[in-house]
């Protein structure tokens, strides 16, 4: 009866089939506002609580010897205001690096243009058992995890000709420079799993990892701060586009122990970024990696003490390193700028010869400067056509963009010390 009744109301009278329609009408659509209205609400809430860290003082955290502190933008009065992304901010990252044997003023550039940037994340430096006077209180009153290197006698003969090693230079020295607990490799090439060590150890280092030179290398923004590409995998970094790995500082060792030529782009050994995970993968793959080369005379024993980014290089190429990609150089987060530093400076040289043929001594190319445009040194060091640095002497990117991180710079030799004494790190 319900049904029959409903249909006949319907059919014989139409204004009353039309006016329960437009009577919900707006109900419906008053419903609809709100839901979404409140769907927004809740997508908003979600995005603060998880995006946006709390106001006030930074909390305690541990550091990776397990005490207790704050973190280190408070230490050096940075704003604990400043937003950092969901996933890519730099306050759970982690730079590290080997640094010993170095004077504070290396530190002082270093850590000093970390932190100006206003990087608020772990700092690990392996130092000297015995630094250099203020260090350790420098790299304390900056947050900087400091572990100590022991060195050890080698197990193994890394080099031929050990029986002059009382007239090695200091480079020579290191090829037949252990470490604990990497007794079978050479200083040089322990550092990565002694790295790898420290970086597992580290309990906050949940974060993008920079592993990185310490002496030529200096920070012009947070490496990991608002706007850095997002850390997907590993990065490692491209030189300048005509470096190429035909150079003999990986065509000599790898052909020799691999028997293979690789005509690639050449990459920087000196700066890898990944996750924790891919750095972690990265650094025990060049450990496995330098550990089979100590067991083949062909492979161990080069004389000299950049080889290990022979194996960066080489590994690269023949696709060991899981979840890679190369980045063009100034295209990312770090900007390599030696080799270009080098014909630059060399270019110098030779245009002063051309110019005073008969007084030209080596070290003009040294004291008269680079920019002819300026002579303001502090400033404008370097001449606006070479498309390196903006108006106040800052690395650039290729989009115009301040570089992040620069290595190398010390193939400018003398020509760039007075910028970076009057614009980079700590006093």
């Amino acid at each position: 009866m319900v049904n029959v009744s409903l249909s006949s109301s319907l059919s014989s009278t139409p204004h009353k089939k039309k006016r329960p329609i437009t009577s919900m009408a707006p109900l419906t659509t008053n419903f609809l506002i709100v839901f979404l209205a409140l769907m927004v609400l809740a997508c908003l809430w979600v995005n603060l609580m998880f995006s946006i860290p709390l106001s006030g003082s930074p909390p305690l955290t541990a550091d990776c010897n397990g005490s207790s502190k704050r973190r280190t933008s408070e230490i050096r009065g940075l704003s604990s205001q400043q937003p950092l992304l969901a996933y890519n901010g730099s306050s759970m990252a982690t730079v590290m690096g080997m640094a010993t044997g170095y004077d504070l003023a290396v530190y002082k550039q270093f850590i000093g243009s970390l932190r100006r940037t206003g990087y608020s994340g772990n700092i690990i430096l392996v130092i000297s058992p015995d630094p250099a006077p203020g260090v350790e209180d420098y790299l304390s009153s900056n947050g900087v995890v400091m572990k100590r290197l022991q060195k050890v006698e080698c197990d193994t003969q890394i080099i031929a000709n050990q029986e002059n090693a009382a007239y090695a230079n200091s480079h020579q020295k290191e090829v037949m420079t252990c470490a604990h607990p990497y007794p079978n490799l050479k200083v040089r090439w322990g550092r990565f799993p002694i790295l790898r060590d420290h970086l597992e150890a580290c309990s906050t280092c949940t974060g993008p990892v920079l592993v990185t030179d310490v002496r030529d290398a200096f920070f012009q923004q947070d490496p990991f701060g608002e706007g850095a590409p997002m850390i997907t995998g590993l990065q490692v970094f491209e030189e300048f586009k005509f470096q190429r790995t035909t150079h003999w500082l990986v065509k000599t060792p790898v052909s020799k122990c691999r028997g293979i030529e690789i005509d690639e782009t050449m990459l920087c050994s000196g700066t890898t970024i990944g996750t924790r995970t891919a750095m972690l993968d990265y650094l025990e793959t060049m450990h496995l990696e330098m550990v089979d080369w100590m067991k083949d005379p062909k492979c161990c024993c080069n004389p000299i003490n950049g080889d290990d980014q022979s194996i960066h290089n080489y590994l690269f190429y023949t696709g060991r390193f899981s979840d890679a990609q190369a980045i063009k150089n100034r295209m990312g987060i770090v900007h390599t700028v030696g080799h270009q530093a080098t014909l630059i400076f060399r270019a110098h040289e030779a245009s002063l010869a051309r110019d005073f043929p008969q007084n030209y001594t080596k070290d003009m190319a040294y004291k008269i400067p680079l920019s002819a445009t300026s002579s303001d040194q502090s400033k404008s060091w370097l001449g606006i056509e070479y498309d390196l640095v903006d108006k106040d002497g800052y690395f650039l990117n290729y989009d115009g963009s301040r570089s992040r991180v620069v290595h190398q710079y010390d193939r400018f030799r003398s020509q760039i010390k007075k910028w970076l004494k009057a614009n980079i790190g700590d006093k």
